[in-house]
């Protein structure tokens, strides 16, 4: 039998009690802060665990934010684009009551001189309208272009009826944006674009840029690159025209190339827009074919100035329609006019379609966000909280327990030399 002394049970009841304190103040600090390790040492796996919850709950805080911020610029491009949609239907009723006639006869004069003068101010509204910012002061229609006013008009002094000379009257608006998109990072990897350049959503017709140089000696001395509508197309030394036109209708863009003429390139959009062309990595494709400028490779407006550009944007339709109207020109009105009033309204109408595509998709975005986040929530409420009712019966079972320990200990260290003696 092993001899124990009384050292041996002095120091074990020490043992236990300080042990006894340990489990009481961790549990009272878990009481304190309500989570069940403040050390990763406690419980390495759980804390690995917490972080990724954590971090995770983060993140999509983020992505509300974003998703919210989208929204918003959306909203509020919808509310331009129809107000757009409003003037461009008064100007189609007006043109349509140009058409019949109805500005004819003796009062004539004070009718055209009425209507014209409301396609001026229509048309100075839409351009304030497409130079409109939003709540952080960005253009909603430039692109990444945030410097300037994405349309720039042009004031000229142009005839009037009867021969009166006007002044300051709008004769051309320039794009001066780009057509930089703006993602926005709705999930991992995930991105809605919540941008609409100018030069797409305020055009009107479709357009087409056609070279006026022969190219059917052509051929492409070295690797170089270009870029269509912001889509990069790759062309190889040896590459032909031909070659080139094939790589153009393969690219996936709303373009469509062909030759014509004396094997002239013609470009042509697929739906209404500015096409936008680029050399890109010092090649010179697109110059030697003829589209571009020598002088100004940049975009907008570098088309080479030999090439045929023709297409309008809405400006230039309602520019037209009232130049037409003071001209009293009412086939022209009846039937080029008012065609290109419709395809504007139509391209409008496209891009209105594709805004509420986009919320649509930012709305369904919001709500997976949102019960992801409540899952993580309940995920790290569960690693790292504790259960209150279940912590404070582990204290007081504790306080039980050292309250046995010193009940115990008292009656086994009692006696002392003082006992004997006495």
């Amino acid at each position: 039998m092993m001899r124990t002394t009384g050292i041996m049970q002095n120091n074990s009841l020490v043992r236990n009690l300080a042990r006894h304190q340990y489990e009481m103040d961790k549990v009272q600090n878990q009481l304190a802060t309500g989570q069940k390790i403040t050390r990763p040492g406690e419980d390495p796996a759980a804390a690995t665990n917490q972080m990724y919850y954590r971090t995770r709950v983060n993140e999509l805080d983020q992505f509300e934010q974003n998703i919210e911020a989208s929204l918003g610029r959306l909203n509020l491009t919808d509310g331009e684009l129809s107000r757009v949609s409003d003037i461009m239907q008064r100007v189609r009723v007006l043109a349509v009551q140009a058409s019949n006639g109805i500005y004819q006869g003796d009062s004539g004069f004070e009718l055209k001189n009425a209507i014209a003068k409301e396609i001026d101010q229509h048309l100075r509204a839409l351009i304030d309208i497409a130079n409109g910012r939003d709540g952080t002061g960005r253009p909603l229609f430039g692109g990444h272009e945030v410097d300037r006013p994405p349309f720039e008009p042009i004031l000229s002094s142009i005839k009037g009826l009867q021969g009166l000379e006007l002044d300051n009257q709008i004769v051309g608006v320039e794009y001066r944006g780009d057509n930089g998109k703006r993602l926005t990072e709705v999930e991992r990897n995930q991105y809605v674009d919540v941008n609409f350049p100018g030069n797409q959503a305020f055009w009107g017709t479709n357009m087409t840029v056609t070279g006026a140089v022969d190219n059917s000696g052509y051929v492409s001395t070295t690797d170089q690159a270009f870029r269509i509508d912001g889509v990069e197309v790759r062309v190889a030394a040896g590459d032909t025209i031909d070659d080139i036109i094939d790589k153009i209708n393969q690219a996936g863009v709303e373009v469509k190339a062909s030759k014509i003429g004396q094997d002239y390139i013609s470009l042509s959009s697929t739906e209404p827009h500015q096409i936008w062309l680029e050399d890109m990595e010092g090649g010179t494709a697109l110059r030697d074919i003829g589209l571009i400028s020598s002088d100004k490779s940049e975009p907008p407006n570098n088309f080479a100035e030999t090439a045929r550009v023709t297409g309008s944007s809405v400006f230039d339709v309602l520019i037209k329609f009232r130049d037409d109207l003071i001209a009293g020109d009412q086939l022209e009105i009846s039937g080029r006019d008012l065609g290109n009033l419709d395809s504007a309204m139509e391209n409008v109408l496209r891009f209105r379609a594709e805004v509420g595509a986009r919320q649509n998709r930012l709305e369904q975005h919001d709500k997976r966000v949102a019960w992801d986040k409540t899952y993580m929530q309940e995920l790290l409420t569960k690693s790292e909280g504790i259960d209150v009712p279940e912590t404070i019966m582990n204290l007081k079972w504790l306080e039980s327990v050292h309250q046995y320990a010193l009940n115990v200990g008292s009656r086994i260290i009692k006696p002392t030399l003082v006992d004997f003696i006495r």
